[in-house]
């Protein structure tokens, strides 16, 4: 059971004294930009999405 309270005040003393935690601002800003690459990729994917569905369309109204 020692090892367990030793590995708890370990990690406390590692988290409150040797990690280095972003800023308020450097928080907003990697949230800003997480928030756009996301909305850039999902509308690539929804390109892709709806240039595969017209081809198939396409395709399969050529069949009949």
């Amino acid at each position: 059971m020692a090892g367990v309270a030793e590995y708890i005040k370990e990690s406390y003393i590692e988290l409150t004294q040797k990690v280095t935690w972003p800023t308020w601002r450097e928080l907003q800003n990697s949230a800003v930009l997480v928030l756009i690459a996301s909305i850039i990729i999902s509308m690539v994917i929804f390109g892709m999405d709806q240039i595969i569905g017209y081809l198939l369309n396409q395709f399969y109204t050529s069949l009949a």
